[in-house]
């Protein structure tokens, strides 16, 4: 081949490739012929040596096969000769008489019938030793593959009973188990369920095998015992009762008299505060019985002890209405309770309730102010303590529907499930400041710089300001151990925390004076009412209207003279109020 357009040095490459690639060919093509010759000669020899192996090793037997199927051929062919050549030379004997000549080949017939017969009978003695051990495991296939199409089952026998027959133990546990499931006990009941006897037996033809679900009511018809259909009376899943259909009649219309009786136009929805059935079922026939205990029961009531925590603002009046229960029935048992109670109180009640109570719910439609919110605004430039109005607050309304739940005629709980605002409510915003106060300086008792104590007179953004602080006044020359708040004649003064009314009356220059303890040692005081709306010994809640600014005792003016006291001694009252400072509450 001509290899054109190439160099010098291409078609010496190309040679060279043309070369080495021949010469790799040819040494494959080598490897692979020498292995399919060293294959075959391998092969070659491995059928051989087979061939050789089974010759040797049947060349016997097929030889004594051989000869054991010839030999009694030979053998009787030839007796047959022989009988045949002894017959011929008895006729040829001439001086034989005729008769002699018959009872000659008689004789020979005869020898040669029984070489025959004992040529075949060693015949078959050899082919009966050799086919006996072959039919023997024909047959003993044969017995198996006929055991192998035969089916068992097992015999169940119950109280003395044929119950029939079943595949598995299985079954008769799934029987037993429904059984149970359908026979309902009492407390004093025994399990009906014995101890079966069971057998295996080869299944006949007209052995048909019961389920579990027929099985189970064969246990039932074998039972000593009677089952009968009847009605269980069913309180929270607890069995109360059994009883016949008529007896059961009687306990519903009882239970259905009870729900009627509290039904009302305005109910909702009427059910016994217990889970109440009456179910059908089989039940052991010794345990029927009549209704009257049921009856009983349905239309009894109980004495239930219940407590009650009291809360802020509670008395004996409100508690009373609240709970449904005399004011005298209350005191008797918590002699305690007066016209202030403390809150946490824990306060012990009885009252009747029917054994089966009646839960009604009902719904009811109100329109439900929504108190406004208080939102601070915190302002670096302010000193401490000071508020400034932002924004007043004003109530919202709303149209609220409560569920209203009774249990025996009694309220137990109001549930608002659903709200529609009518006029939104609108927040106070107060800004306070954050900024060091440079008039309160000093180590000393602080509650809570942001307002633990709210003020007593005019928090609620009403006209009121400081005017005079606490500390040494230079205008008389005194050590002034309060705050004074100048607001206009009867304003309200509230608690400027919860506590307990300790004083309520007139004390020398403090004129109309309350001190209320708040616990922990602190006690605040309100000076020169014009009026007190509390007493000695009533419980107060922050926020709560304990009197109104006046001038009595020693006071130039309208103003509220108030303290806070920690044990002895006198404390600052800016310490715990979030107060105006030396600043009027003013709009910003």
């Amino acid at each position: 081949m001509q290899k054109k357009g190439l160099g010098s040095a291409g078609r010496t490459a190309l040679d060279f490739l043309d070369f080495t690639g021949g010469t790799v060919f040819s040494i494959i093509a080598s490897l692979v012929g020498g292995l399919f010759r060293f294959t075959y000669k391998k092969l070659s020899a491995l059928f051989s040596f087979i061939g050789r192996w089974l010759v040797k090793k049947l060349k016997q037997p097929l030889y004594d096969l051989w000869c054991f199927i010839l030999t009694p051929i030979a053998h009787a062919i030839g007796t047959v000769a022989h009988a045949s050549i002894q017959i011929k030379k008895v006729g040829e004997r001439g001086e034989l008489h005729i008769g002699k000549k018959l009872i000659h080949i008689l004789k020979v017939i005869t020898a040669a019938v029984l070489r025959l017969l004992a040529g075949l009978v060693r015949f078959l003695r050899t082919a009966f030793n050799y086919a006996a051990p072959v039919l023997s495991i024909a047959f003993l296939i044969a017995v198996v593959r006929y055991a192998g199409t035969l089916e068992y089952t097992i015999s169940v026998e119950y109280n003395g009973n044929d119950l029939g027959v079943i595949n598995k133990e299985g079954d008769y546990t799934e029987a037993q188990a429904i059984v149970q499931d359908i026979i309902t006990y009492t407390d004093e009941d025994q399990s009906l369920i014995e101890t079966p006897k069971f057998s295996v037996k080869m299944m006949r033809q007209d052995d048909s095998p019961v389920d579990s679900s027929a099985l189970s009511q064969l246990i039932l018809d074998s039972s000593e015992v009677n089952i009968v259909f009847a009605y269980g009376f069913y309180i929270n899943d607890s069995l109360y009762g059994v009883y016949s259909e008529e007896e059961m009649e009687r306990i519903r219309t009882a239970l259905e008299s009870r729900l009627a009786s509290a039904f009302s136009s305005r109910s909702a929805s009427i059910d016994f505060r217990d889970n109440v059935e009456l179910i059908e079922g089989q039940f052991i026939e010794t345990n029927l019985q009549p209704a009257d205990s049921a009856l009983e029961y349905i239309n009894g009531t109980r004495t239930v002890e219940a407590f009650y925590i009291t809360q802020s603002g509670d008395n004996l009046s409100s508690i009373s209405s609240d709970l449904g229960i005399s004011e005298e029935a209350l005191k008797a048992e918590n002699p305690f309770l007066g016209m202030s109670v403390p809150p946490g109180e824990l306060v012990t009640y009885h009252y009747e309730e029917s054994n089966l109570p009646v839960v009604t719910t009902r719904y009811e439609q109100h329109d439900s102010p929504v108190e406004y919110t208080v939102q601070y605004i915190y302002d670096s430039s302010e000193e401490r303590y000071t508020e400034l109005l932002v924004q007043h607050g004003s109530d919202g309304l709303e149209k609220q529907t409560i569920m209203i739940t009774e249990t025996d005629g009694r309220e137990t709980s109001r549930q608002v499930v659903s709200r529609y605002t009518l006029q939104e409510m609108v927040p106070m915003i107060i800004r306070t400041g954050t900024r060091q106060n440079t008039t309160l300086e000093g180590d000393t008792h602080v509650i809570d710089t942001l307002g633990t104590f709210i003020w007593p007179v005019g928090w609620d953004g009403g006209y009121s300001y400081v005017s005079s602080l606490f500390g040494y006044r230079d205008w008389d020359h005194s050590n002034h151990r309060a705050i004074d708040i100048a607001a206009k004649r009867g304003t309200d003064i509230y608690a400027a925390a919860s506590g307990t009314v300790v004083f309520a009356g007139t004390y020398s220059s403090y004129g109309k004076m309350t001190i209320i303890d708040h616990g922990y040692g602190y006690q605040t005081v309100y000076a020169h009412q014009s009026a007190i709306d509390v007493s000695e010994g009533d419980y107060v809640s922050k926020g709560d209207v304990i009197g109104h600014v006046g001038m009595t005792g020693s006071a130039s003016g309208n103003h509220l003279h108030f303290e806070l006291r920690y044990g002895d001694e006198r404390l600052d009252p800016m310490l715990c109020l979030g107060g105006v400072g030396d600043h009027e509450v003013r709009d910003w």
